[in-house]
């Protein structure tokens, strides 16, 4: 059985990433572990036996508050209730901390709410960006305006180096939820015959009838993230697939604010962001 960890500060906000695990874990067999991060500050004239207590009773008036937040996201949901727990600890970097606690229990992915306004880079408030930077445990980002919706298909976002390792990974996600795989590839000489050529051969190796090709020329007059955020804004994906090269900070290159003011990313649109393996 898969294990989500959910984080949750209690906002609003927090509220439709839940939703999504919730969904997910309605459409798969996984555990979901719903966390929270709570702080707590110390005077220095408190002693350990006196400052112990005080941390037992917060993390249990914490808890109970997790539990009945919990209780009541499904009391007004239509979706199916699934094996779930919740957990609160002390921690100061909530980041640190949710990563440490997800390799603690072994958890396959970890799964965030973002505050987000329309703009790509928008979307990633500093605990998700620290987490998509450092954490090696798969993330879904979840943006404020998500919508609880079945997935049913998914845009793999994908350079192509290592295509066979990465769309495995992928394919492990989805194939308990029977969803479909849209692998997008940008590239600047895709109309040159000999790069044609080994792009129909990868299409030849790896298509299926729930893996499909997407193969686009890349203009150099926009970022690559201006060209994702139009596929995504018409074919409108159930979830949105990358992988990061976290040592060289791929991510935030890839995804550095638009210079075209008025493009917006489809706020709607989840991400899972893997961590790119490396040789």
């Amino acid at each position: 059985m898969n294990k989500i960890l959910v984080t949750t500060d209690f906002s609003p906000n927090s509220r439709k990433g839940i939703h999504f695990a919730m969904q997910l874990a309605a459409q798969t067999n996984c555990e979901l572990i719903f966390y929270n991060v709570v702080e707590i500050f110390r005077p220095s004239i408190w002693d350990n036996v006196y400052y112990a207590q005080f941390e037992t009773d917060e993390l249990n008036r914490s808890k109970k508050i997790l539990e009945q937040f919990i209780h009541a996201i499904y009391q007004k949901s239509t979706i199916q209730k699934t094996p779930y727990k919740c957990v609160c600890q002390v921690g100061i970097s909530a980041s640190n901390q949710i990563i440490e606690y997800a390799k603690e229990i072994n958890a396959n992915y970890i799964c965030v709410s973002t505050i987000g306004t329309g703009k790509l880079i928008q979307l990633f408030g500093t605990t998700a960006s620290e987490l998509v930077n450092f954490c090696p445990i798969p993330i879904f980002i979840v943006p404020r305006n998500y919508r609880s919706k079945p997935i049913t298909n998914v845009c793999f976002a994908s350079d192509l180096v290592n295509i066979d390792e990465e769309l495995n990974r992928v394919k492990q996600f989805t194939t308990s939820l029977k969803a479909k795989i849209n692998i997008l590839h940008f590239d600047y000489l895709v109309r040159l015959k000999d790069r044609k050529s080994k792009l129909n051969k990868l299409m030849t190796t790896y298509e299926t009838d729930d893996v499909q090709f997407h193969f686009n020329e890349l203009d150099a007059l926009y970022p690559l993230n201006d060209h994702i955020q139009r596929y995504v804004l018409k074919t409108k994906p159930s979830l949105l697939i990358s992988f990061t090269k976290q040592n060289r900070n791929w991510f935030n290159r890839l995804f550095l604010a638009s210079k075209t003011a008025d493009m917006a990313y489809d706020t709607k649109t989840p991400m899972l962001v893997f961590r790119k393996r490396a040789k």
